[in-house]
């Protein structure tokens, strides 16, 4: 679910969002079972410790009465030795969790970017990359205390309480009906507290996504911010962010704070209550001092235990709000699905019957019932004023987006019935912003076909005018030309894209408005690059600039969604229409 709609289906995350991540544990089962049962063992040394010192008190008291002889060595020997096992225990544990918590993470990052790269555009529309990181990196980082604690906190808690209540009973009923009575309050205490805890920390997490998104957008825009001396504005923009982000988590800890001093003297009435009861049991013969020794420890192993149910039930509602928003994007329903018929033969004959199309959930129309034809190696430009859906309509043929209705057919097959991959390696697409990769001149030119010859990219961009700027760089083709090419030049980039294309041999071709932001010398090197890559391709240039499409063998003209004219540059200025307006306007500025 993008970030801000959240709607009905959060009800649905926050049932089982913890639920949702539990089971990237269980894809190393041997590990799993490895560490409960390591888990398990300590535990059964950790309560039998206290049966060895109310055993050897006991010994000591039949010692003091002169019934039995006492020898201290051999309950400090065997305590020593249970000690010693544990510590080594705890030692292989550790690792052995580690590394399964830390594999469970890395698949859920796995699992988040695999799910990024396979949603469609409208999902990417509406989200914002900070928020995206830091759902990708603080959210996981997140779940860590939550997959330690449902390994080691969970099963201790539970094992722990049910075995100490259990052996307390069969000393002493009383004292654990005792025991019992402050302990079962204190949990209630805690859970009261925790109902609100969850929202709260989604609360939190979400303006931390908010501040990350400051940072970012600070980050990528730098040169914006700088030309136009807005750096005190971006600080005070970010100190907004960073002072919500603060309150909210103050507030959020100062409320879970608040429940420990309720907590600690409701459960601490225990001790008190065992020694007064217990002491007079003693007294009237009623009870053994070692087993009430015994029962004090146990109580103490309570008493670290609700600290412990407090810890676990805080990572529990932090890591539901982290589970919820990381969940929102690993569900996220995948819009555009791969067909699974082969690209049919053919030199890229384009169709569109009756093509609508319209952006969710505004229900604004973009595309209204578009028809045309265009046959295989034509050019087809399309042109129109700002918002009239020209991007819109060639981003259908590689199904960026689905049609609403009609079909968009490639050598006479539905696009919607094609394997995807097949049918985006058959579509080039040349942005007006062109993105490279922080990576090697030659490793962007073969992002399509990284299996390409050293020799076949130079080829490429021989085509593409940008072989001589190239081997002036530093490094020629290796040269790193760093974070979206930002070193080069806008005409530099581009034409590095069009040696991206010519690798990969296209059957269609989508320039849009590739020779926007460059200046005339730079356009004509571009220009004789594009015409060279669009030799026997269909080809749909989008441009402002009537220079770049009065050559086309067939001009789309869209108002509001639809093709109000259709024809060559010749025609459309004969019928005076839309067209010649336009082209009057530019040609008069």
């Amino acid at each position: 679910m993008p970030m801000g709609e959240k709607g009905s289906n959060n009800a649905r995350f926050k049932t089982r969002n913890l639920l949702g991540v539990v089971p990237f544990l269980w894809r190393y089962p041997r590990a799993v079972i490895v560490t409960i049962t390591l888990l398990l063992v300590i535990i059964g040394i950790e309560l039998t410790l206290p049966q060895i010192i109310g055993q050897a008190v006991s010994g000591l008291e039949s010692h003091l009465k002169g019934e039995s002889v006492f020898e201290p060595g051999l309950y400090v020997q065997i305590f020593l030795a249970l000690a010693l096992v544990r510590a080594g225990l705890g030692f292989v544990l550790g690792p052995i969790r580690n590394r399964l918590v830390q594999r469970s993470l890395a698949d859920i990052r796995a699992a988040i970017y695999d799910s990024l790269q396979r949603l469609a555009f409208s999902y990417h529309d509406k989200s914002n990359s900070g928020e995206l990181i830091s759902r990708s990196t603080t959210d996981v980082f997140r779940l860590q205390d939550f997959f330690f604690g449902c390994l080691v906190l969970s099963f201790d808690i539970a094992i722990s309480l049910v075995a100490v209540f259990w052996l307390i009973w069969l000393v002493s009923p009383m004292l654990a009906l005792i025991a019992m009575g402050t302990a079962i309050p204190t949990i209630g205490l805690i859970a009261f507290y925790a109902t609100k805890l969850q929202p709260q920390w989604r609360l939190v997490h979400d303006q931390h996504g908010e501040m990350t998104t400051v940072i970012q957008e600070n980050i990528a825009g730098v040169r914006v911010v700088k030309a136009f001396a807005k750096e005190a504005a971006e600080v005070e923009k970010f100190r907004r962010k960073k002072e919500a982000f603060l309150q909210t988590v103050l507030k959020t800890v100062n409320y879970w704070a608040a429940r420990v001093p309720f907590a600690q003297f409701i459960f601490g009435l225990s001790m008190p209550l065992v020694l007064w009861v217990g002491g007079r049991q003693v007294i009237q013969g009623q009870l053994a001092i070692g087993d009430l020794t015994k029962i004090v420890f146990y109580i103490m192993t309570i008493g670290h235990r609700m600290g412990m149910v407090g810890q676990f039930t805080n990572i529990i509602q932090n890591a539901s709000a982290s589970a919820e928003r990381i969940l929102e994007i690993i569900h996220e329903p995948q819009t555009i699905r791969s067909g699974h018929k082969p690209l049919p033969k053919g030199r890229g004959a384009v169709e569109f019957e009756n093509v609508s199309f319209n952006y969710a959930p505004s229900g604004r129309a973009s595309i209204t019932d578009v028809s045309f034809r265009a046959e295989p190696g034509q050019t087809v430009a399309i042109v129109g004023p700002t918002g009239s859906g020209k991007t819109t309509l060639v981003n259908l043929i590689p199904r960026f987006y689905d049609a609403a209705s009609g079909r968009v057919l490639i050598d006479g097959m539905d696009v919607r019935d094609l394997e995807l991959k097949e049918l985006r390696h058959a579509v080039s697409v040349i942005f007006q912003e062109t993105f490279l990769f922080s990576a090697s001149v030659a490793e962007n030119i073969a992002y399509g076909k990284p299996g390409a010859t050293r020799e076949q990219v130079e080829q490429c961009a021989r085509a593409a005018q940008a072989h001589e700027f190239i081997c002036e760089l530093e490094e020629g083709y290796d040269t790193v030309i760093g974070e979206r090419g930002i070193s080069l030049s806008g005409g530099q980039r581009q034409r590095i894209a069009i040696a991206r294309a010519f690798l990969m041999n296209p059957r269609i071709l989508i320039l849009d408005d590739a020779t926007a932001s460059v200046d005339p010398t730079t356009e004509h090197l571009i220009q004789t690059a594009m015409r060279r890559l669009c030799e026997g391709r269909t080809t749909f240039v989008i441009a402002q600039r009537f220079s770049t499409v009065h050559h086309a063998d067939q001009i789309l003209v869209l108002k509001d969604g639809r093709i109000v004219e259709r024809g060559t540059h010749k025609e459309l200025i004969r019928q005076s229409g839309f067209y010649g307006e336009i082209f009057e306007q530019q040609i008069h500025k």
